[in-house]
């Protein structure tokens, strides 16, 4: 990365403009929800059965679109691999595009979270910035990265998941180089992104969201004989996860018809949301009352509930509600995690902590960025041991062949 003070300013715009932005849309995702799942059936008195009404609702609205216009919005990787193979990101007729297909999808209940979209809409704009100024069109690559990075840390409060791209990278060649000017850049543009994230939300504050409660943490030693099968536990859900992805994949080949897939996919949408409002939305809103109940649901409740949770994240998808898998993939590892340590209730959290970052780093394929995304989400007194089971959970995957491909 080229080190200037130019580059700094804009870094640091760059991570503020993210930040913003992020915490905008998810403001908007946030008042749609608000009015079509709490507003309309108490204005107009809707039947016990209105899940099912607005899945296919909303069903109907993604399929057309889907059948209009195509595959909308665009996953992370989508994006990160069209800026590496054209060295820029689709923005004319493409921002609307994602942007509405998103705000479809994630308002009518998809258990699918918001990263994807927010990849591709932001890199889009950040490309026609490069497009139309000199100096970030010579550094283009470098703001898309830093952007990405930029919006993963505010919408996950994981200030550190900006840096723990590079830090794969690295690792996947054997050692760690990192530079102590990109380590900045991005600890720049992280921080800036959550400032600005943190302060349209003081605008429009809303509930507790990405976050497990633990009020004390006692720890207690049969925890130890726990630790072996929680990380078994994890590595089994990762795999049964990325199962239901190419299950879902294959039977959506077989249809090919997307206002169909829509519709069946709003369907299961509407069935399991009368089961349980645990099923709808991304799970970063549900995951901390999920938390402080856990106790008090059954354990059968809670496997069917992780279970329920990954098999509809990956019908959405694959049926043609595209969005992003990570937030869903944690609720329902969490959701796992919980139903152990309903069973054992041995130092729950970090029984909790090894199944959710076993499972999570299967599912991305990716150790640091996994250890990151947790890093605030459990008492860090938990930190060294989740970060150790990440690392042990990627280097058991080199030797287990992946089912799927992930589209996140």
């Amino acid at each position: 990365m080229h080190f200037n003070r130019v580059f700094v300013v804009y870094s640091s715009i760059l991570g503020f403009f993210v930040g913003v932005l992020a915490a905008l849309f998810l403001v908007i995702v946030n008042f749609l929800i608000h009015v079509v799942w709490d507003t309309l059936p108490q204005q107009l008195a809707l039947p016990n059965y209105y899940p099912i009404i607005f899945g296919l609702v909303g069903g109907l609205l993604v399929g057309l679109f889907q059948f209009r216009f195509g595959d909308y919005p665009q996953t992370m990787h989508e994006t990160l691999h069209e800026f590496k193979t054209t060295h820029t990101v689709r923005y004319k007729k493409q921002v609307g595009k994602n942007l509405l297909s998103a705000l479809l999808v994630l308002t009518f209940g998809a258990s699918l979270g918001p990263e994807a979209a927010l990849a591709s809409i932001l890199g889009g704009l950040i490309s026609w910035v490069g497009d139309h100024l000199k100096f970030t069109l010579a550094n283009k690559e470098q703001f898309v990265k830093l952007g990405i990075g930029a919006m993963l840390a505010s919408i996950f409060r994981a200030p550190l998941v900006g840096i723990s791209e590079p830090l794969e990278e690295e690792l996947a060649k054997g050692a760690i180089k990192l530079r102590w000017k990109k380590i900045f850049l991005y600890g720049l543009s992280t921080f800036f992104g959550i400032v600005g994230f943190t302060f349209v939300q003081r605008l429009f504050p809303k509930e507790t969201v990405f976050d497990i409660r633990i009020t004390t943490v006692e720890w207690n030693q049969q925890v130890l004989f726990l630790i072996i099968p929680a990380l078994i536990l994890g590595l089994i859900f990762g795999y049964l996860f990325l199962l239901f992805e190419r299950f879902s994949q294959t039977i959506a080949g077989k249809i090919k018809q997307p206002i169909i897939l829509a519709l069946l996919a709003g369907l299961c949408i509407g069935g399991l949301g009368m089961a349980s409002p645990y099923f709808l939305f991304s799970g970063e809103h549900e995951l901390f009352p999920l938390s402080n109940e856990y106790r008090h649901l059954t354990i059968g409740f809670l496997l069917w509930l992780a279970l329920g949770k990954a098999f509809l994240t990956n019908l959405c998808f694959a049926f043609g509600w595209r969005g992003g898998k990570i937030f869903p993939a944690i609720f329902s590892s969490a959701t796992l995690g919980f139903a152990l340590a309903n069973l054992f209730p041995y130092t729950p959290g970090l029984v909790v902590g090894i199944v959710t970052a076993a499972s999570v780093t299967v599912i991305l394929n990716q150790a640091i960025v996994a250890a990151t995304l947790l890093l605030f989400l459990f008492p860090l007194q938990f930190f060294p041991i989740i970060l150790f089971t990440c690392l042990v959970s990627r280097k058991i995957s080199d030797f287990i062949p992946q089912p799927s491909v992930k589209n996140d």
